[in-house]
């Protein structure tokens, strides 16, 4: 249920919100009447086997549901002017139950308290809920009354639904970016401080003329896993393929936030970087349709601006898409382009824009059979279980006309082992580092290991 304000708090200082520590469900929070004695409570109809573990909810993983009906897919949240205090009458005395100024909504709620619309709300409730006494519908209604009544204007997006991930497809990159524009430079009040104006407005001019980029599901599993093990980077901004740009991948790259998506705009040196998560999944044709058309495809999972020199780690948000940047950078992927879907062609030469563009991207080749081969013959016959990158390196041989020179070149990196094996995660991070220093004498050895 929502977050709880104390009463010794003025009305307008929210409390932090209190979550179980043991499940992580939001707890309810009641005020025992005269003595103001505190207790926090699992909401009625969620079935615990445990009681309630107070803490903080920034402290562990929480688990959010729609403050109305409990669905889990929470997409909005909504703030009334004032706290919600509903008074109970117990065998044991009166307490104050205090639903707080905060309430996150499922589409299906949301579209209802938009319309103020109190009836639907309460009998969405009642349907999606266990089978309440006749005083605790009576309760309910009241609150409901009192939200609607006090709700502030506008809403928010929330980042907490548990939203399975929904992969977009190339061909309707480019539709998906417009309308993720049009939400950035829109009315909803986003998460992880894009609400800004300054901000709002330079994001979605950014995506409006980025560069799209999909990548492939062998490419994006490679990004992943070598991302969970990515060691102490620099950002440089000669990692960025382009200014601007907007890349999604064929799978999540990140099991905690659900990424599939990311977008980065330049200014100056400083880059700003947003990840997005998928919405929609599960929902029925009316309410996705809905959805797609209020909100679109994607949400901001995470925010965050990366400086020359700023370390990168396998714990930071922008992890898989520095590793992606890289990957590019070192020439490791090839990119053909990707057809878009003949309805997004046709609308885009309707308002007279440019032809959309997305580039596919895919992990270049592995060497030939016969370099395989000869590398597992020469460690004793052994059938490698996986491919590796070997690192890019110098190599000193003969050069020029008739080879009469020799010279140090630059071997670039490329894959070795078996074609149809997995890319070792460990030789792809060494790979994404920088060309070692070229060396001043013969000798230097061509780096064949693993």
């Amino acid at each position: 249920m929502p977050d709880g304000v104390g009463q010794s708090h003025p009305s307008n200082t929210p409390m932090p919100r209190f979550v179980c520590g043991t499940c992580g469900s939001p707890l309810d929070r009641y005020a025992e009447l005269p003595s103001g004695l505190v207790s926090y409570q699992h909401p009625i109809w969620k079935d615990a086997d445990h009681p309630p573990v107070p803490v903080a909810a920034d402290t562990v993983e929480a688990t959010y549901v729609c403050d109305f009906c409990t669905d889990p897919k929470i997409l909005f949240v909504y703030a009334t002017t004032q706290r919600i205090l509903i008074q109970v009458d117990t065998a044991h005395g009166a307490v104050v139950r205090d639903y707080g100024r905060r309430w996150s909504a499922c589409v299906g709620c949301a579209a209802l308290v938009e319309a103020r619309n109190l009836a639907g709300l309460l009998d969405r409730i009642l349907t999606h809920g266990m089978a309440f006494a006749a005083e605790v519908v009576a309760h309910l209604a009241d609150m409901l009354r009192q939200v609607l009544t006090r709700l502030r204007p506008g809403r928010a997006l929330t980042a907490d639904g548990q939203w399975d991930a929904l992969p977009l497809p190339a061909t309707t990159l480019p539709k998906v970016r417009d309308r993720l524009a049009a939400l950035i430079a829109g009315e909803i009040r986003l998460p992880f401080g894009l609400s800004h104006d300054p901000v709002r407005t330079s994001l979605a001019a950014g995506l409006a003329y980025s560069r799209l980029y999909w990548i492939d599901n062998q490419f994006t599993v490679l990004t992943r896993n070598a991302a969970r093990v990515l060691p102490r980077m620099g950002f440089v901004p000669g990692d960025l393929p382009a200014a601007h740009g907007f890349v999604a991948w064929a799978q999540p790259v990140d099991a905690r936030r659900r990424c599939v998506a990311a977008s980065w705009n330049s200014h100056g040196d400083a880059v700003q970087l947003v990840g997005y998560r998928s919405i929609g999944d599960g929902l029925a044709p009316g309410p996705l349709q809905q959805l797609r058309g209020e909100v679109g495809w994607l949400i901001p999972a995470f925010a965050v601006t990366l400086r020359p020199g700023q370390p990168v780690t396998a714990t930071h948000p922008a992890a898989a898409l520095l590793t992606t940047w890289r990957l590019i950078r070192q020439r490791l992927a090839e990119t053909t382009p990707a057809k878009v879907d003949r309805s997004i062609s046709r609308a885009y030469r309707r308002t007279r824009r440019p032809e959309p563009e997305v580039a596919l991207l895919r992990i270049r080749g592995t060497r030939s059979t016969s370099i395989s081969t000869r590398h597992a013959s020469t460690s004793g016959g052994t059938e490698h279980e996986y491919r590796w990158w070997v690192t890019p390196h110098w190599r000193h041989q003969w050069v020029g006309q008739g080879r009469a020179l020799r010279d140090w070149i630059v071997v670039r990196p490329h894959l070795r082992g078996p074609r149809d094996k997995p890319i070792r995660a460990t030789t792809t991070v060494r790979v994404l580092g920088a060309l070692p220093p070229r060396p001043d004498a013969p000798g230097q050895a061509s780096a064949d290991g693993q």
